[in-house]
């Protein structure tokens, strides 16, 4: 077996139907980030939230008997983790990025805590009891060939993060709301000024962050692996924080970011049916965040360049 045909045993539509679902969870953690950044709260509670929202939809997927009663309940979870958050770092002045890191640790601590007090199992809960989400065949689309193969048949969590992703570019930039929640995180005094409820809109922003991210965890217990287990965000709320910094708080841009990080972690799944050593393998998403952080600082290095290299606006003649 030559080299080209390994490369087309790996690369496939498979792969790249893959990506979509792996980019997923990281996606609505990343809107969830955005919605926060441009309220002016840079939230690195992300990992934390999707753990929270992770563990709650099992529970409210082995209580209640519903995938989406499991995901309500994700993101009441999310919600009001994130308005602690909120209350502590907007009411107490606590720093914002020391309470996003207690996040993390609490919520870490939490589940595990949980998982045995609750669901009564240690490491991880795997049961029938557990009603995961079903792949969503889109007519018309699934008897397409190529297409359907790489559009139909997910989760309709995968269809609703990228619908997302549009709804938060036209709620961000089309509409009133969305330019006073940017003038906050921009210049709060200056917001302020002119009427707007800055304590509010942070409120907001934040609550949306931990909303998605409720979103992002329940994906993956009850869409992606149907179980819950410690650590199974696996760092992907710290690729959500590399996405909002590669994307500058835009949607569309950071989406790019999300899928090199499905891609990365789709090649790792694959390129593991080839013996490669699991260590190696499981670097990739990591070396995509570094390599999309390093373009992330490549690219305002080079904005910065521009802005000092343009002239200055000549100044007008004063008439008199």
């Amino acid at each position: 077996m030559d080299a080209f045909d390994i490369l087309g045993r790996i690369i496939t539509l498979t792969l790249f139907a893959a990506t979509l679902r792996m980019a997923t969870p990281v996606l609505f953690a990343t809107l969830g980030g955005i919605c926060s950044a441009h309220s002016g709260v840079f939230n690195v509670g992300l990992e934390g939230l999707l753990d929270l929202g992770a563990f709650f939809a099992v529970v409210g997927s082995v209580a209640l008997g519903s995938p989406w009663a499991g995901l309500a309940l994700a993101i009441v979870s999310c919600l009001v983790a994130s308005l602690v958050f909120a209350v502590i770092h907007l009411e107490l002045k606590a720093h914002e990025i020391i309470v996003g890191l207690a996040l993390n640790l609490f919520a870490y601590g939490l589940t595990n805590y949980l998982l045995v007090a609750i669901l009564k199992a240690t490491g991880f809960y795997k049961s029938p009891l557990i009603i995961g989400f079903q792949p969503v065949n889109i007519p018309l689309i699934e008897r397409i060939p190529i297409v359907g193969e790489l559009l139909s048949g997910h989760s309709p969590l995968v269809y609703l993060g990228f619908l997302g992703v549009a709804l938060a570019y036209v709620g961000l930039f089309k509409t009133p709301w969305g330019f006073h929640l940017r003038a906050v995180g921009e210049n709060a005094d200056a917001a302020e000024a002119v009427g707007i409820n800055t304590r509010l809109m942070k409120y907001a922003g934040m609550l949306l962050s931990g909303a998605l991210c409720g979103f992002g965890g329940a994906f993956l217990s009850l869409a992606y692996l149907n179980m819950f287990s410690e650590n199974m965000t696996a760092g992907r709320g710290w690729l959500a924080l590399a996405a909002v910094n590669f994307g500058e708080g835009r949607p569309l841009k950071s989406l790019v970011a999300c899928l090199i990080f499905g891609f990365a972690d789709a090649l790792a799944i694959r390129l593991q049916q080839f013996g490669l050593p699991s260590q190696l393998v499981l670097m990739l998403p990591y070396v995509a965040t570094l390599v999309v952080l390093i373009l992330s600082a490549i690219q305002r290095s080079r904005k910065a360049e521009q802005v000092l290299e343009s002239p200055p606006p000549a100044a007008k003649p004063v008439e008199v």
